[in-house]
């Protein structure tokens, strides 16, 4: 008995020790690797030698007479497509985890090659800066000895693929179906045959499949799968892996149609599928593509003409939950958004599943299937709300192990884990992927039973863009949305289904949802100045980017300062702890090629020594290769704020650099503490002035809906830079710089890249700079050739402007000699002394031309008398009797239509009507003409002025740059001015001329009356502030300023959002004036 028992272990150590060669002579009729390995290279090559969209262009044809060439060998009955698909797309084969990185599979290969010393270090220069990757170093080392394979003898596909399952089949990460065919595997023993007959280009491509990554190639899925099978990537849909698309492939009566049909008799043949398909339970569904909203305006665009379920992003874990009480061993199963199976990791929420879906219970309305989709969160009883999203590490394990943990709270006895639904797939026979999604709504509602805590429905609000207000609605919603720290929105289109099986002749966005989040929005992410302190390379991230050529680092180590207040005040060694690192998809590739070329000049071997002591703040960050002595600092925007893995503190969630900063040292960035700080501020959600909050961000989302989406800084023009807090707007006092600046947004990289501006926080306001310091930006009248042409505009009778005595009932006039303003450059009126015309009445009428200009009065035209400053020993009925309101005293400017009836075209003169309003603005007049409603702004040398923006017509962004692109135009212009100290220009929505106001009441003296009014109508201020009246001197449009030390410096424009800042237009309390 002990002999037999003993012959068994020594067939079984044999067998495994030489199964994988008897399987693969058994195999060898299969597709072979060398074929793959072909498609391949053609595509490196081309990726390689060519540009971005021409590339993309060629792989298509690649791959088409690729297929062409061995469509015989793909569609043999010996070719198992199964392991043909696995090879060509490793990265989709989620539930294989190789458990081997470069380092552990280098000296894999070096054992299977039988390497020497000099070769084995000529494999091993993956690791140096600049070296190429493993793969690449394999294919050299290799081709030094390169061997022929005899006929038959030849890997293919299938002897790869399996032995790649044996591989995956020992690692506990892996997915369960992988694991249960574990057998003893020794991984040199396994990949030795493989190696040891491929040529030095295919073993190349066989370590990069290992590595799950092609790179530089990336075969384009849809392409390559609809050359395989037509219907391959719509079954992908349904069964979201290559197995249970195939298994539906060779169903009926899918298996009787063509490869290749033609397009006419492809639309038949989808339809006919889809009347077929039976989603199976324990194979995941695949999910919808989805649009990334760049703006609300962009957002309506693509939604425009639906009707949209906009519902609550969460920032928990996806899961899509199979329910087969048919199968008594597991009758649930949980999927993750990879594909993987995560039962076991999620079994903590099995008993509230079974509670909210009434599992057999009477009152279940299934019987024996269901599928439905659901964000896995954390819920506080504590709090009454959602947890923050680290919580879930704790709930939760990898692969049966707790993973991140060390450094996080236990979790508290009132913490668990809740299921928040928001879609239905299945339920028994009835396909509900069909169906549009209000009817799966209704459906979900019947089948789920909400518990408070425990599970629930994703909250949803219907909004029909066929309407006139939906943008509107939109914006406030998601205004509130984002000030209660919500992720952001979903949009799905209620009368569509899942997902379309066809979609020729349908809207490009037919079947696609739609995410809305804050950092999709150019300007509205959580941004933070950071220092990059040391950097190191990554060969597999370098390779990927065959464009930049010579790249020293791939990957860049935030550091914060941990002494940063010793460092200021006593000249302590700076202390650093290292963060966060951030790779090539954290920022384009003009500042990751910027890094490396300046960094050179600073770069220190670590060992060597420099300036900083450094501590990591995280296990898995790597060792830097590289310190730099001084420090760059960039500005970084994010997602949000989050707990790493690991760690107690908080960094940026989905990090990206925006700018470079040259001209600014490490000292300038937030310390350790001090971004902790800021994370907690942007986490918390205001309890107590939350309305107010909501205001703040729906104006900040106008100004996101500028041209393109963006509000893009131009060269020797306008940037602005915002953070993410929406009650203490940042603005940044910029200086012009060489700083480097893109935004890193895949949807517009073709777009010419924004100016780079230096900037650095101060007050409220975000700073504006052009070229050689002048202030590149503008002031404020009514713009009329924005309005409407249409002679049938009926006069509106209601309204602000009705008998302003600012506005001419003539058209603007062209501006004359000497700040006089006449038609044609003709003075055809009345003047001042100072040049202004006399005041008419004016009506605000579409079409009718309307005046620019705010003057002073006939009667006090010339008058040193009116228009001296009031003393303040004046008695209140002395200020009653001279007193005027400043809405008709400061120029008022109106840009586009009053109301949103709809858009106008905007002639070609509009521009200048507005440089009219900016050189009344800038004029000594205009401050005369102020002194009769605001004597103290008079005493301080400040000017006001309003713009009035119809943000439906012309997005508010887009008008702040226009009028600040303007008067950098006037501060520019040939002539000598003595230009006002402070100047502040008002932007309030056009919808208060729709208001009973009457323009000359006295009440608009008041700063309450203005405090009041801020709160409906306000959106910004565009302003400067110099210590003293700055006078400049233009020759050729260029600046010439003297050496001499009294020479100012010229003033410097910002935007700010404050709505305080419009209370100056009241100087007076009603008490003062006696006004009840």
């Amino acid at each position: 008995m002990g002999w037999s028992c003993l012959k068994c272990i020594i067939k079984s150590s044999w067998f495994s020790l030489f199964s994988s060669h008897v399987i693969f002579r058994q195999l060898a009729m299969g597709f072979k690797f060398t074929f793959l390995c072909e498609l391949l290279s053609d595509l490196e090559k081309n990726r390689i030698a060519k540009a971005t969209q021409e590339a993309d262009r060629l792989d298509y044809v690649i791959i088409r007479q690729w297929f062409k060439r061995h469509d015989h060998h793909v569609n043999h009955n010996d070719t198992d497509r199964l392991a043909l698909l696995s090879c060509m797309f490793p990265e989709k084969r989620v539930d294989r985890v190789f458990w081997l990185q470069a380092t552990s599979l280098s000296r894999v290969i070096g054992r299977c090659l039988g390497l020497g010393s000099s070769r084995s270090a000529e494999l091993g220069r993956w690791r140096e800066s600049g070296g190429p990757d493993l793969g690449q170093c394999v294919e050299d080392v290799m081709r030094q000895t390169e061997t022929e394979v005899g006929p038959g003898r030849e890997v293919t596909t299938e002897e790869i693929d399996i032995a790649l399952g044996m591989i995956a089949s020992r690692c506990r990460f892996s997915g369960p179906q992988v694991r249960r065919q574990h057998t003893t595997v020794d991984v040199e023993k396994t990949l030795y045959p493989l190696y040891r007959r491929l040529k030095s280009r295919d073993a190349k491509w066989l370590t990069r499949m290992i590595l799950k990554s092609y790179a530089p190639v990336i075969i384009p899925p849809k392409d390559a799968l609809e050359r395989f099978h037509f219907l391959l990537p719509r079954l992908l849909q349904f069964q979201d892996t290559f197995e249970g698309a195939l298994q539906m492939l060779d169903s009926e009566p899918m298996k009787h149609f063509p490869s290749h049909p033609n397009p006419k008799l492809a639309t038949g043949l989808c339809a006919t599928a889809l009347e077929h398909l039976q989603p199976r339970t324990g194979i995941k569904i695949g999910r919808p593509d989805y649009f990334k909203a760049r703006s609300i305006k962009h957002c309506y665009n693509m939604a425009r003409g639906r009707r949209m379920s906009v519902e609550r992003k969460y920032d928990g874990e996806y899961c899509q939950i199979h329910i087969d009480l048919t199968n008594n061993s597991t009758p649930i199963q949980i999927f993750s958004k990879s594909g993987k199976e995560s039962t076991d990791d999620r079994s903590g929420i099995f008993p509230s599943l079974e509670k909210a879906l009434r599992m057999g219970s009477e009152h279940s309305k299934f019987s024996r299937r269901c599928i439905l989709e659901g964000e896995l969160v954390v819920w506080s009883d504590k709090r009454a709300g959602i947890a923050d999203f680290h919580k879930l590490r704790k709930f939760l394990t990898r692969s049966g192990t707790m993973i991140g943990i060390d450094s996080d709270s236990p979790p508290q006895p009132y913490e668990h884990l809740m299921m928040i639904f928001f879609d239905i797939l299945v339920l028994d026979d009835d396909i509900c992927l069909r169906k549009p999604h209000r009817e799966r709504r209704m459906i979900l509602k019947d089948v789920v039973e909400t518990i408070d805590g425990r599970a629930a429905l994703s909250e949803q609000d219907i909004i029909d863009f066929g309407h006139l207000d939906s943008q509107h609605r939109l914006e406030i919603s998601f205004a509130k949305a984002i000030a209660q720290r919500w992720e952001g929105y979903v949009l799905k289109a209620s009368d569509e289904p899942y997902f379309p099986m066809h979609t020729a002749g349908m809207n490009a966005s037919f079947g696609r949802w739609i995410k809305l989040k804050k950092d999709y929005i150019t300007g509205l992410g959580d941004t933070v100045d950071l220092s990059l302190v040391g950097a190191y390379y990554d060969a597999k991230d370098a390779v990927a980017m065959p464009s930049l050529r010579g790249l020293k680092w791939t990957h860049f180590l935030v550091g914060c300062l941990l002494n940063k207040e010793a460092v200021l005040n006593h000249g302590e060694t700076p202390h650093f702890r290292m963060i966060d690192a951030l790779h090539r998809h954290s920022m384009h590739r003009s500042l990751l090629k910027a890094l490396n070329q300046q960094g050179q000049i600073s770069a220190s071997d670590p060992d060597e020594c420099h300036p900083f002591r450094i501590q990591h703040g995280r296990n898995d960050l790597p060792e830097a290769c590289v310190i730099f002595k001084k420090p760059f600092v960039v500005e970084v925007y994010g997602s949000g704020f989050e707990k790493p893995s690991g760690v107690r503190y908080y960094t940026l969630r989905f990090p990206r650099i925006r700018k470079i900063f040259p001209d600014r040292t490490f000292e300038d960035t937030p310390s350790f503490q001090e971004l902790q700080l800021l994370a907690e501020y942007a986490r918390s959600v205001p309890r107590e002035d939350l309305s107010n909050e909501v205001e703040q961000w729906r104006k900040r989302l106008k100004i996101g809906s500028g041209a393109n989406q963006y509000i893009n800084s131009r060269p020797s023009n306008l940037s602005s830079t915002s953070s993410s807090e929406a009650d203490s707007e940042t603005d940044a006092t910029s200086q012009e710089s060489r700083a480097t600046s893109h935004d890193d947004d895949e949807a517009h990289a073709s777009e010419s890249r924004p100016h780079c501006i230096d900037t650095q926080n101060s007050d409220k306001s975000s700073c504006i700079h052009g070229e050689e310091g002048l202030p590149e930006t503008p002031v404020i009248c009514i713009d009329t050739t924005d309005l409407s042409s249409s002679p049938a505009s009926p006069t509106s009778n209601s309204n602000i402007l009705t008998e302003n005595e600012n506005l001419s009932r003539r058209k603007p006039p062209s501006q004359g000699r000497h700040g006089k303003m006449g038609e044609s450059g003709q003075n055809n009126a009345p003047c001042t002394e100072h040049g202004f015309q006399a005041k008419e009445t004016a009506y605000l009428a579409r079409p009718r031309a309307i005046g620019n200009r705010l003057a002073p009065s006939k009667q006090d035209n010339g008058s040193q008398e009116s228009s001296k400053p009031f003393d303040d020993s004046e008695s209140s009925n002395d200020l009653m009797g001279r007193l005027k309101s400043p809405l008709t005293t400061i120029p008022v400017y109106m840009s586009g239509s009053p109301s949103d009836e709809g858009p106008a075209p905007a002639p070609a003169s509009s521009l200048s009507r507005l440089e009219e309003f900016i050189q009344a603005l800038l004029s000594p007049e205009s401050m005369i003409s102020l002194g009769q409603s605001n004597p103290q702004a008079v005493l301080h040398k400040t000017v006001f002025g309003i713009v009035l923006v119809n943000p439906g017509e012309h997005p508010l962004g887009k008008e702040i740059q226009r009028t600040a692109d303007a008067l950098s135009k006037a501060l520019r212009c040939e002539r000598s001015y003595i230009y006002p100290r402070q100047c502040k220009i008002f932007f309030l929505d056009s919808v208060i001329l729709e208001q009973d106001i009457q323009p000359e009441d006295i009440k608009f003296c008041l700063r309450d009356t203005w405090s009041d009014l801020s709160r409906l109508y306000y959106y910004a201020c565009l302003q400067w502030n110099s210590r003293e009246s700055a006078c400049y001197k233009t020759v050729v449009r260029r600046t010439v300023r003297s050496s001499r030390s009294d020479e100012h410096l010229p003033p410097t424009l910002s935007v700010t959002f404050d709505e305080g800042e419009i209370q100056a237009l009241g100087e007076y309390t009603s008490t003062e004036l006696k006004i009840k």
